[in-house]
């Protein structure tokens, strides 16, 4: 495709291929991102979702030395399943390992499933922000500084000086919905990925809330994190599927005819309209595949 001199000057929307399920080999799922002219890849940090998934810093290290040129992140380390020491001490290692291509994203952690039902305990909504807040406030400390001294209603920390761990210039990533995650959290970051929190206010994925998600509403949280930080790059998380499969219809039924129906169907409109989204001030969208084969057709499509 050819590009004018205003497009080459200024850089297109980036597409992020998210990786969720162990179906895919992590090593050749990046290498297909890669390939197929994606400009980043990621791994979700579950434990299972509708199978098995893949663990999120094994499947990143593949990741990392599979490619050469893409960005690797985490899609975003469960804050519920890791320690903040853990989060640090692995990026380090995976940004090194991956030739300084690592962005360090950490999440609040949503799924309840997979938490209860490994014995521990699933906070309440206000809880898993506060102590979401606290780990971000840790993992920076400790990036800056190589060492983290903490009281906080949820941790305790004092670790002493370790070279190693010092590293200021990994970007620091949190996905942010909520009002109060966008005033608290945004300030404490180097970018935030915007995620329609309340699709997953009940501890798992609500495709009737999903369906109902508009444009206004995003436009809305855009400006909601403006406001806080006017210069802070901003990503999408989006669920999408592509091509005319009996299943990409039955999802394609599902959402209605609001924001994310756009990005349900025939791979090169819904490419074309990931790409607008550039127009309302997002950089970058990480895409996860609704539909097994979405993202190798939407990599044809690129």
């Amino acid at each position: 495709m050819r590009r004018t001199i205003v497009q080459l000057l200024t850089p297109m929307i980036q597409l992020f291929a998210n990786l969720t399920s162990n179906r895919y080999d992590p090593g050749e799922f990046a290498k297909f991102a890669e390939d197929a002219g994606f400009d980043g890849a990621t791994c979700s940090d579950h434990y299972w979702l509708r199978e098995a998934a893949p663990h999120v810093w094994v499947a990143l290290a593949a990741m990392g030395c599979a490619t050469q040129r893409i960005t690797i992140a985490p899609s975003f380390v469960n804050n519920l399943a890791r320690s903040p020491f853990e989060f640090v001490q692995a990026s380090v290692a995976m940004h090194r390992l991956s030739g300084g291509r690592f962005e360090a994203g950490l999440g609040a952690g949503w799924n309840e499933n997979e938490i209860v039902a490994t014995g521990q305990t699933y906070p309440s909504g206000p809880q898993r922000a506060r102590m979401y807040r606290e780990a971000l406030l840790i993992a920076r400390q400790l990036l800056t500084e190589g060492r983290c001294t903490f009281v906080g209603e949820h941790y305790r920390m004092e670790v002493p000086f370790i070279e190693a761990l010092r590293a200021p210039e990994i970007p620091l990533v949190a996905s942010v919905g909520g009002s109060w995650t966008m005033r608290h959290i945004t300030p404490l970051v180097d970018r935030v990925e915007l995620k329609f929190g309340r699709t997953t206010r009940g501890g798992s994925l609500d495709i009737p809330a999903l369906a109902s998600v508009t444009q206004d509403e995003l436009v809305g949280m855009i400006a909601a994190v403006r406001e806080v930080r006017p210069d802070i790059p901003i990503g999408l998380f989006v669920l999408f599927a592509a091509g005319e499969s009996a299943a990409v219809e039955a999802v394609r039924a599902s959402m209605g005819d609001n924001l994310c129906a756009e990005f349900v169907g025939d791979p090169k409109r819904v490419l074309d309209r990931l790409r607008s989204l550039e127009s309302l001030g997002i950089g970058r969208v990480q895409l996860t595949e609704l539909v097994p084969g979405s993202l190798e057709r939407l990599g044809e499509a690129l």
